[in-house]
């Protein structure tokens, strides 16, 4: 019988609770596969198997407060199964198994003489997690070391990590000292090893056990055992390593953790290698469906009815396949203020006719595009563009305002360029113009590329709230409801004033709730405030 016990939780963490448990009698387990889940005041860790083998008991349930060294799992071990042989009742009572005289193992050792010197680097140090201090270092210059030895301990704001080794071999340098500040991928050590096999080959042999003094012949299978270097940047079979968080997150989302390759010189999974894959699936995807997404069989609606079938316009199928981009790879968030228009109402009244006259129109929407360029110059961080390749964000020196129209062809967003160096009465004359050809279908496509930011004005539909989807690659989205008139309390009186939702929708990856907040704010100051608008 092997027993699994729960290994160190980290360092200064002596327990925790079991909140999951993945595994249950009789399954067949791998070493490194996850066992349970492990919850302490600082982190969820995830349990690996320490050996392969069957569970034949579970010794911790759900719930149970759990330290180093408690046993958790144990596995059936391998047993030599008694002959199939009849005999007297009185005898089976004391049947005694004489022990298989073992025969010596031959082992045949071939050595190739070639030593590959590699480079291990720093793995992640967890979800969040972008660099830490090396404060402990548990291993020097020619130390022969194993795979998984600890080697180096690494602080961060949050747990101390200890780093393992990816392999085993003999340690050349250490590039690293106490107090350096390390991140993920960080070169740690050089590390030679050696591409020597070992094969133990343990021939078929016939040996015999005594029952009860009577022998009976047994077969010990050949088994040959092969040891080599890791084959660098291909594909896994069966067994791989993983960090725990890279296996919880691939779990979580639905990614085979087997399917991902690393490149050269890496040999353990990690949080990013589980990103960067699904990304991949994701760009790869079948259009307009989902990387996480599953296809679903519709039932057969004719059976309750009749039914029709229109096949969704060009212009639709874009629509459906940029919505299903955004809203997979865009993490949401939306923040609502409420804008007194009442008096930008009366002064939008007064100027509309002569507006009208210089080939304009004079809308809330034109009005709103003024003040949105005016906001993204003041907070340029809502005119970027996430590049998640290289982590860097992209600020654009121009703002173009997209403003969704509605057509009998569905949504479409032309650009009104430079927004920022144009008044209110040329915007309102572009305005006019480029919906005049959305409603022609003679909108260019250059004419509909290049906005930095959008507006989705649904009050003339009379909406009381909008929550809309940022346009990928854009970071922040404008929805604008229907005004209404509602009591505010105004000087110690309640007075009827023109109230305008508006929401403000961004990437949460980009833009934290304050500044949005201030955005929106900045907005709201500049609609109720003509004379801040006109500056």
């Amino acid at each position: 019988m092997i027993e699994l016990k729960l290994p160190s939780l980290g360092e200064g963490i002596e327990k925790g609770t079991v909140i999951a448990i993945a595994v249950k009698v009789g399954d067949a387990i791998e070493t490194e596969q996850p066992l349970m889940e492990v919850e302490t005041d600082k982190v969820v860790v995830e349990v690996p198997a320490d050996a392969a083998g069957t569970i034949s008991n579970i010794l911790v349930n759900i719930g149970d407060e759990i330290g180093e060294g408690t046993p958790i799992i144990q596995l059936a071990g391998e047993a030599i199964e008694q002959a199939d042989i009849e005999m007297p009742e009185t005898e089976q009572e004391d049947v005694k198994i004489a022990p298989i005289e073992e025969e010596p193992v031959q082992e045949v050792v071939m050595e190739t003489g070639e030593q590959l010197e590699t480079q291990l680097k720093l793995p992640s140090l967890g979800e969040g997690i972008e660099n830490g201090t090396v404060i402990a270092i548990h291993i020097k210059e020619g130390d022969l070391i194993t795979e998984e030895q600890t080697l180096m301990e690494v602080e961060t704001d949050k747990v101390v990590v200890e780093v393992p080794a990816d392999i085993g071999g003999v340690v050349k340098n250490v590039l690293v000292k106490i107090g350096d500040e390390v991140a993920e991928g960080t070169p740690i050590i050089d590390i030679e090893i050696s591409t020597s096999k070992r094969v133990v080959d343990r021939s078929l042999k016939e040996k015999t056990i005594q029952i009860n003094d009577i022998e009976v012949s047994t077969e010990i299978k050949e088994e040959v055992v092969k040891e080599s270097v890791p084959n660098m940047g291909s594909k896994r079979r069966g067994k791989f390593r993983a960090t725990p968080l890279a296996r919880k997150m691939a779990r979580e989302i639905g990614i085979d953790i087997s399917l991902i390759t690393l490149p050269e010189g890496k040999f353990r999974i990690s949080v990013k290698d589980v990103k960067d894959y699904a990304k991949f699936l994701n760009e790869n995807r079948t259009p307009g469906v989902a990387s996480n997404s599953i296809k679903i069989e519709l039932p057969d609606f004719s059976k309750w009815g009749d039914i029709r079938k229109e096949k969704m316009t060009g212009i639709a199928q874009a629509t459906s396949k940029n919505m299903t981009t955004t809203w997979s790879q865009i993490p949401h968030a939306w923040l609502q203020e409420k804008v007194d228009i009442t008096s930008l109402e009366t002064k939008r009244q007064i100027h509309k006719h002569s507006i009208k006259e210089q080939g304009g129109a004079l809308t809330i929407t034109s009005i709103l595009v003024k003040a949105v360029a005016k906001a993204l110059e003041e907070f340029p961080l809502f005119n970027t563009s996430l590049d998640s390749h290289s982590n860097e964000i992209i600020f654009k020196d121009y703002i173009n305002i997209g403003v969704a129209v509605d057509s009998d062809r569905g949504l479409m967003v032309p650009a009104i360029r430079n927004a920022n160096e144009k008044g209110i009465l040329r915007i309102s004359q572009d305005l006019v113009a480029l919906s005049g050809k959305v409603k022609t279908k003679k909108i260019s496509p250059e004419e509909l590329q290049g906005a930095t930011f959008t507006i989705s004005n649904l009050g003339g539909i009379g909406t009381s709230a909008i929550f809309p989807l940022v346009n990928h690659p854009q970071v922040a989205i404008l929805g604008v409801a229907g005004s209404q008139k509602e009591a505010v309390w105004i000087h110690d009186t309640f007075e009827p004033r023109l109230i305008m939702p508006l929401t403000i929708g961004f990437d949460h990856r980009v833009i934290n709730g304050a500044d949005a907040a201030k955005f929106l704010k900045y907005i709201k100051s500049l609609l109720e405030d003509w004379f801040l608008l006109n500056l």
